[in-house]
């Protein structure tokens, strides 16, 4: 069996001393291009695949960055994904997702294995980032991003997206079209921008319907698979009096309701209207194409990316908190309701 390349014989192909190769490897100190590209052609040419367990474990970083969402089954976080990795990529590094479902345990055991994996940055949604939990990344000496209202975590760098407006523009639009019995569709998880998306749909209701009219109800889903978010369209169908109008937390959950209320009989939006959030691609290619609230899911990803390898190379941020406004998207979904409103 060939002998495996060793750091010295990149050393001698590169023409480099072994200290050079030392700070390409770990990146504790800038290489020259010229050396850099001479040390990269070696390890090509070698063959050679460095130790990053052994480079860990005398103090270096990893090349990897974290990302900790509350649900992998929801498409939003696939695209937030896809731009983090895209980024990561560019920049020699890779992405680790970690999905907790909402469960303390497994966000508590997520983040103490990327502290212990010494990741250079992590990536953690609000939902996700308790106190305790980022007090530990960041004892690691992981550059931190959250993904949530700078008010979340007002220490920390932010990327987000307005849930008020979001919400706002999701319920004007269903107040426009004469809806006054709307229910408000929630999950399990997502708590922090659930609350922001009906906060804003309840000020809206405010400021167009007043005080005096009748209350929005709500219902939510008991869990995050496709059969316990059809089961809330059950719950909906049974209402007395049935809604005229759903505004849901997510596009996942949408789509799991419209589909359970076509199945009982329900004609979308003839008998009633359906409005999602977060516009992730099934909401453009189901077979009623669902009104939602746009969210730049890339652009959010791409985002927190940059910022975290700006932080881990040690950059100070021109802002620390980046902001996108959401779109509302008018589809097939939606219509004025039947009979009086």
């Amino acid at each position: 069996m060939p002998q495996k390349p060793t750091i010295r014989d990149v050393a001698r192909v590169a023409d480099v001393s072994l200290g050079t190769i030392s700070n390409y490897l770990n990146g504790t100190k800038p290489v020259s291009p010229k050396s850099a590209s001479a040390i990269e052609s070696a390890i090509q040419d070698l063959g050679f695949i460095p130790n990053s367990g052994a480079r860990v474990m005398r103090g270096a970083r990893s090349h990897a960055i974290g990302f900790i969402i509350p649900d992998i089954t929801n498409p939003f976080f696939i695209e937030v994904a896809r731009g983090i990795e895209d980024v990561a990529f560019r920049a020699g590094h890779v992405l680790v997702t970690c999905n907790t479902f909402g469960d303390p345990l497994r966000e508590d055991h997520y983040a103490r294995s990327l502290s212990e994996m010494r990741v250079m940055g992590a990536i953690v949604t609000a939902t996700t980032a308790t106190e305790s939990h980022l007090k530990l990344l960041a004892s690691s000496g992981a550059a931190l991003v959250v993904l949530g209202a700078p008010s979340s975590h007002p220490s920390l760098p932010t990327v987000s997206v307005d849930g008020e407006l979001g919400g706002h523009l999701a319920m004007s639009h269903l107040l426009e079209l004469g809806h006054r019995d709307i229910v408000l569709v929630g999950g399990p998880a997502g708590d922090m921008q659930i609350g922001e998306r009906f906060e804003g749909a309840h000020r809206a209701w405010r400021e167009m319907v007043g005080t005096s009219g009748a209350e929005l109800r709500r219902v939510d889903a008991q869990g995050s698979t496709p059969a316990t978010r059809m089961a809330s369209a059950d719950v909906i169908a049974a209402l007395d009096p049935m809604p005229t109008a759903v505004l849901c937390a997510n596009d996942v959950i949408a789509l799991a309701i419209s589909a359970r209320l076509s199945q009982l009989g329900f004609v979308i939006p003839d008998d009633i209207s359906v409005v999602g959030y977060d516009d992730i691609d099934g909401a453009q290619l189901s077979a009623m194409p669902l009104t939602t609230i746009r969210q730049p899911q890339y652009d959010i990803g791409h985002a927190a990316a940059e910022m975290v390898l700006a932080l881990a190379r040690g950059e100070t941020l021109e802002t620390r908190s980046a902001s996108f406004d959401p779109v509302l998207m008018v589809r097939a979904s939606t219509g004025a309701p039947r009979g009086p409103a």
